[in-house]
């Protein structure tokens, strides 16, 4: 069976949790609340999810955190709760971005275009970013409009920011583990710039350069990305029953 983009990057993320952690998706947060719900199912049972922040443990995978979704969560939770967890720190927060730039910076705010500017959706808690021991960035979009240099507005700071580094700015936690793309897995240098670590779409490296807003230099020794049968029988029967990932 030949997996979608979507089920192939749930598969990466879902990869990159361990059991025990406490993760947090935002909303409309589909892909990541299917690698939490495929972590659980196989290798990390005792992951704690906390979907749209509130739906603790949901127990499939719906379009979005809205109301009228019913997720089968463990418990609800309300905002209140969300913000106390902020202050207590936990192990994953998920975020895309209308922009994501070399140093895994986000902007969820604002696009500067010549004739005037786009507002974005904003966030509701940005310090999650900041709070959280490590981030994961996805987005479904690899595009230089989306994948930037530098990104218009920082509304969550990546591993550098105007020079300083992350302990520089007094940020303790690890920052962005890793960006998952429609095409690559992507890591953080010593540096804290973004380098492709896996291809995953089959793109050629010239296409990848030219759809990338920043250098990512020369391509890495191949490395193959295989979706087990396992994986991808629980993702579309236990996790994706609807096929919402299709």
């Amino acid at each position: 069976m030949t997996a979608s983009i979507r089920e192939r990057m749930a598969v990466l993320i879902s990869r990159a949790l361990n059991d025990r952690e406490v993760v947090l998706t935002g909303a409309a947060s589909a892909i990541p609340l299917a690698a939490c719900l495929l972590a659980r199912q196989r290798h990390a049972p005792g992951l704690t999810v906390l979907g749209a922040g509130v739906y603790i443990n949901p127990g499939r995978l719906v379009p979005e955190f809205t109301a009228g979704w019913d997720c089968h969560p463990q418990a609800i939770a309300d905002m209140s709760d969300v913000f106390a967890v902020t202050e207590l720190g936990i192990d994953v927060m998920f975020y895309g971005g209308m922009q994501i730039d070399r140093h895994g910076s986000i902007n969820l705010h604002q696009i500067r275009k010549g004739d005037g500017i786009i507002a974005g959706p904003g966030l509701a808690n940005t310090m999650l970013g900041h709070t959280a021991r490590r981030t994961i960035l996805y987005t479904e979009r690899h595009e230089r409009r989306t994948l930037v240099d530098a990104v218009d507005f920082v509304s969550v700071v990546g591993h550098r920011y105007r020079g300083r580094s992350r302990a520089e700015l007094g940020l303790p936690n690890e920052g962005p583990a890793l960006l998952v793309t429609p095409d690559a897995l992507m890591r953080p240098d010593a540096d804290g710039t973004l380098g492709v670590e896996l291809v995953h779409s089959g793109a050629a490296w010239a296409d990848l350069r030219d759809r990338t807003g920043w250098d990512i230099g020369e391509a890495p020794p191949p490395a193959r990305f295989e979706i087990s049968d396992e994986e991808l029988d629980i993702l579309r029967r236990v996790v994706d029953p609807r096929g919402l990932l299709r």
